[in-house]
């Protein structure tokens, strides 16, 4: 499609990438009215493709590997960084089983609840699960085996998320996030504290599954004051929250988030860690997944100091990247 995007439909990369290739000498070709896709040319002729937040900056073999959780674990593990412990189950395996794996059962065992399952390759927090006991795991696999060809099922790590933007070995960025929450009135239900929060979607089967573990009813009325946990995931795209962490991490967060990225030979990166809590003050911080095409548009959104992260952060990228 050769249609010309407008201000309102551009994505944020579109719209962040065009003023780039302004202010720099570079021909901008949009592949779709919205800039999901396209090219940059220099006046030399070379050309680079983007899609979404894919760029030609780390190479797909790499890219591949990052999107693959368990593999990424695998060669982490390897590696010496420290990851979640992990089962790998195919979808075939369990779509219509009446009693899940051996393997899938002695992990369980082995690990203990919870437990989080996931897609192998999803993003966005899309379909990640925490588990509390074996009668809902027997439910919630072959469901998930019904979307999804690969799962992985891990250990949970309570601690604080932080997302750690790397470049070629620089932290560009890090940002905490947290899971969404709703906090109680004393008048409204659950239901309806969830409808009146627009970042979160109350279609999301997910909500019922959650609460459900916990005890909760969407008829519930919570106390005033009282917080409710709507979610195991912080991912922003599923109604969280983000807060940019402090500009000076200490040397050992930094030096996992760039081995991370250094060891699945990714160039540009997302590094998710989980800090362990107070509890366990001596536990060194888990990488959770690496992500090699980190979106940045629901962080820009959060507020002015957000978005001029956001706005930093790929004019970085776009410099690394359009080396003439």
């Amino acid at each position: 499609m050769t249609e010309t995007p407008t201000a309102q439909t551009r994505s944020l990369v579109f719209r962040l990438l065009e003023t780039y290739c302004q202010r720099n000498g570079l021909r901008l070709t949009a592949a779709d009215p919205h800039g999901h896709a396209g090219q940059v040319e220099s006046p030399a002729g070379r050309r680079w493709f983007f899609k979404g937040t894919r760029f030609d900056l780390n190479s797909y073999g790499a890219a591949e590997i990052a999107n693959d959780k368990a593999y990424a674990a695998m060669f982490l593990k390897q590696a010496g960084l420290a990851v979640p412990a992990g089962q790998f189950i195919s979808a075939a395996e369990i779509r219509d089983c009446t009693r899940l794996p051996d393997s899938v059962l002695d992990f369980a065992k082995q690990t203990g609840f919870p437990l989080f399952v996931k897609p192998n390759t999803g993003r966005e927090g899309r379909d990640v699960m925490r588990i509390d006991t074996r009668h809902a795991l027997q439910k919630a696999l072959p469901m998930l085996a019904k979307r999804h060809d690969q799962l992985l099922l891990q250990e949970e790590i309570v601690g604080t998320e932080l997302r750690v933007i790397v470049l070629d070995g620089e932290i560009l960025a890090a940002v905490e996030r947290h899971p969404p929450k709703v906090k109680g009135d004393g008048q409204r239900t659950l239901a309806e504290l969830i409808e009146a929060e627009p970042r979160i979607d109350g279609a999301d089967g997910r909500l019922d599954f959650e609460l459900s573990q916990h005890g909760w009813h969407p008829e519930t009325v919570l106390a005033p004051g009282q917080t409710v946990t709507l979610l195991p995931v912080a991912n922003l795209s599923s109604g969280g929250t983000a807060r940019i962490a402090p500009s000076d991490l200490s040397p050992g967060l930094t030096t996992i988030a760039r081995r991370a990225a250094e060891v699945l030979n990714l160039r540009y990166a997302a590094v998710d860690l989980i800090l362990p809590d107070d509890s366990h003050p001596d536990t060194p911080a888990i990488i959770l997944e690496v992500n090699a095409a980190p979106g940045l548009s629901n962080l820009s959104r959060q507020g002015a100091q957000e978005a001029a992260l956001v706005e930093k952060t790929y004019e970085a990228l776009f410099a690394a990247l359009f080396v003439m």
